[in-house]
């Protein structure tokens, strides 16, 4: 029953999603629409509500194979420095490949997120950690070293505007 109410209430966001933009429409409306209306349904809309369903899964699938693999269900990729090795990664293709296709950029920072994890999981073989909160503070300390490593060069380099606007996750630009 709970996972009945939660796909109804998954459904009602992503209608929401839908209806939501530049130019609203009414649920009502949906039905109704003419060719210039269906075309920005089914060209922005609709990609934009799958791309957000997307990332959340994999954010929430992600954060339950960090927990299983540090045993600790506290640990999540915010924060045992995988956001903050991606900020790194993003900041290198910046400087290095201004003009790099979207593909690698995100590319780059998904391998800089993965090495940055596989990093913290390797130094955490190292502490005893007996207790649970330990983990997770130690990965925030991991997570803001890498994090200011990058924000000094982006700022000596005076990308900080432009790495921040990558890191809010703006999904208007998704087309079919």
């Amino acid at each position: 029953m709970k996972k009945l109410i939660l796909f109804v209430f998954l459904l009602l966001l992503s209608i929401i999603s839908v209806c939501i933009g530049v130019k609203d429409f009414s649920i009502l409306q949906l039905f109704h629409l003419d060719i210039k209306q269906q075309f920005l349904l089914v060209a922005t809309r609709i990609p934009r509500t799958i791309s957000l369903i997307i990332a959340g899964s994999t954010i929430s699938v992600s954060g339950l194979i960090m927990q299983h693999l540090t045993q600790n269900k506290f640990v999540s990729p915010s924060t045992v420095g995988t956001m903050d090795s991606a900020r790194l990664g993003i900041l290198i293709v910046m400087v290095f490949f201004p003009n790099a296709p979207l593909l690698f950029r995100s590319f780059v920072a998904f391998l800089f997120a993965l090495v940055g994890t596989m990093l913290f999981i390797y130094l955490t073989k190292f502490l005893s950690i007996k207790n649970q909160l330990m983990l997770p503070l130690i990965g925030v300390m991991f997570g803001n070293i890498v994090g200011s490593i990058a924000t000094f060069f982006a700022y000596q380099l005076q990308l900080v505007q432009n790495m921040s606007s990558w890191l809010q996750g703006n999904f208007s630009t998704i087309v079919r």
